[in-house]
């Protein structure tokens, strides 16, 4: 990161105080960092409270309206000009500004979710920082209500799926990711059960595993491009066309619109007929 000049130093130690006298009378200003942490908030009713929102946040409409303050690369100085309280994030994704926030005063908290049951203590955690505890307790009940209503019981004849979250390296959801878990959710069996969320994968390895459903979670001109690959027109997956693209949003984001990926992988796994066990 860059050294901030004497001038800019100034200004930041000013605009650090209007951020003290913000939380003094116990307002919140809160700028996302993430994606995923924005959807969350304006589901639990607090979208007012947010201030500021990464060059990534989309969704909802309302939030292309906020004040962007950069991506993996934050504006420091648009931060601080919007006094916020509190900085969100996700998965350390911006942990290398956090001694800066320390040394500007900036309350940065950040939360870890790799597995998909951390999403409503995260909900929890959250609210009870912003000083609204009813609102996450309400989402993380109604949230365990709805994912277990949707989960299937297990059963020994799940389609064997296989889950890429990119294509440049070929990366998969691994069956200990969040992702894996929805997978497992919604009736399926990862073909990749690796202790690494998001495990870069080889051609090899796919076509030894054989599986009955593959899903793109990235933007993918055509799914022929799958097909086309060296070797796989013999997989089941590409015979039977059960090859989807789902928005990556829905997928990729731990938030709340998890659900609704989980319906949707359901409903995929439900039509398919799986193959033999032994892989061929």
């Amino acid at each position: 990161m860059k050294h901030l000049s004497s001038t800019t130093l100034t200004l930041l130690i000013f605009l650090l105080l209007l951020t003290s006298v913000a939380d003094a009378i116990g307002k919140n200003r809160i700028i996302s960092l993430v994606p995923s942490q924005t959807e969350l908030i304006f589901h639990l009713g607090l979208g007012e409270q947010i201030v500021g929102v990464s060059d990534y946040c989309n969704y909802p409409e309302e939030a292309r309206n906020i004040p962007r303050v950069g991506a993996m690369e934050l504006n420091i100085e648009r931060i601080m000009s919007l006094r916020p309280t509190l900085l969100v994030d996700v998965n350390s994704m911006h942990k290398k500004y956090a001694m800066l926030f320390s040394q500007l005063g900036l309350n940065y908290i950040n939360f870890t979710i790799s597995r998909l049951e951390q999403l409503p203590q995260m909900a929890e955690e959250l609210t009870k920082i912003i000083g609204e505890p009813a609102k996450g307790h309400e989402f993380a009940t109604e949230w365990r209500q709805k994912t277990e209503s949707l989960s299937l019981k297990p059963n020994s004849n799940k389609p064997k799926v296989y889950f890429e979250i990119w294509d440049t390296p070929m990366q998969a959801a691994g069956h200990n990711s969040y992702i894996g878990d929805m997978i497992q959710a919604a009736g399926g069996e990862n073909i990749f059960n690796d202790t690494i969320d998001f495990p870069v994968v080889n051609t090899e390895a796919i076509l030894s595993a054989n599986p009955d459903a593959i899903i793109i979670a990235y933007p993918l001109p055509e799914l022929v491009s799958i097909k086309n690959r060296p070797g796989w027109k013999n997989l089941r997956a590409v015979k039977s066309n059960q090859i989807y693209a789902m928005n990556q949003d829905l997928l990729i984001r731990p938030g709340p619109r998890n659900l609704e990926a989980l319906k949707q992988l359901k409903e995929i796994f439900g039509n398919i007929k799986p193959g033999n066990r032994n892989g061929k």
